[in-house]
């Protein structure tokens, strides 16, 4: 392999497309605070950053508007979205916070977690630690509670698009 100059500058559309070249999973991390539901949909979820204590960690971008209100929730779920996910998947990240939720399959844990049917695996988690990374912040995750179905096969995020594994 051969070495590159160091470029002055990166060009940000480029990176965004480079970025979008390695394939990842993609999580439904969502709370219900004061009897409503937040949901932020991230490919940044990271799991296997600690196992002790149990933590994994995403990134959120500093100027979210949903992140302050899951921030202040006591439990967070991560909901790792299966293959059949796609529409909901873009139902959740839509603008329309109001309606986010409407007709899609989740459950509220006692210590207000949600946790999305269908989902491949499933974290209960709280925050940890929080570090400001450029223009996000990665949150590191307590685990306390976890499922998973074998038989779910997970959405996969590769190339600005959603697909599954072969």
């Amino acid at each position: 392999m051969t070495a590159t100059a160091t470029r002055p500058s990166i060009d940000s559309q480029l990176l965004r497309e480079t970025f979008g070249h390695f394939p990842s999973g993609v999580a439904a991390i969502a709370a219900e605070v004061d009897g409503e539901r937040h949901v932020v949909i991230a490919s940044s979820f990271t799991v296997g950053v600690s196992l002790e204590p149990p933590l994994a960690m995403f990134s959120i971008q500093k100027s979210s508007s949903t992140w302050p209100d899951l921030a202040s929730a006591q439990r967070i779920g991560v909901s790792i979205l299966g293959a059949g996910h796609e529409a909901s998947c873009r139902q959740l990240a839509g603008r329309d916070k109001a309606s986010r939720f409407t007709g899609v399959d989740a459950e509220t844990t006692e210590l207000g977690a949600v946790r999305l049917g269908g989902a491949a695996a499933w974290y209960d988690c709280s925050i940890h630690a929080a570090h400001e990374a450029g223009d996000h912040d990665v949150i590191v995750f307590r685990i306390h509670d976890l499922q998973v179905d074998k038989q779910i096969a997970p959405l996969v995020f590769h190339g600005s698009r959603f697909t599954h594994l072969a």
